[in-house]
């Protein structure tokens, strides 16, 4: 996918703005996915608990926009630069790729809730990231 000037922008900018805020909207994010989904729990048995205040959730939701974050910085690139965790996921941990469009959306609305300067261009500009990012995560699936 091309992103078009205003796009690459707009990412930067909530990559930017998430950046040092990755454990509580990564928290809250996972957290708000378990809720919504239930049947995403079965790649954590490990968790204790699924809250967003669970020192598992944080640090997994941590990881996951802090990954963000380092993808925003590649966005001429995605494919490569997403082309060991597509690997992981898809041949190793075995994540079923609409597990990622679910995630895209709670991220999304997340995103709204957090960050006030959350506007419609960049919410649009944010969608067709997570939707290249989930892409690429589900090309190794097997």
């Amino acid at each position: 996918m091309v992103f078009s000037v205003a796009d690459k922008h707009a990412i930067e900018q909530v990559a930017l703005l998430i950046k040092p805020k990755a454990a509580a909207i990564g928290a809250d994010a996972l957290a708000r996915l378990f809720e919504l989904h239930p049947q995403t729990k079965t790649y954590f048995p490990c968790f204790k608990s699924y809250l967003a205040t669970d020192h598992h959730v944080i640090a997994h939701g941590t990881k996951v926009f802090d990954a963000l974050v380092k993808a925003a910085e590649h966005l001429d690139d995605l494919p490569k630069h997403l082309e060991k965790l597509a690997k992981k996921h898809g041949t190793e941990l075995l994540v079923e790729p609409h597990n990622y469009v679910l995630f895209s959306d709670i991220i999304v609305a997340t995103l709204a809730i957090h960050l006030p300067s959350f506007t419609p261009a960049t919410h649009t500009a944010v969608d067709k990231f997570l939707e290249e990012v989930a892409h690429q995560l589900s090309s190794m699936y097997r």
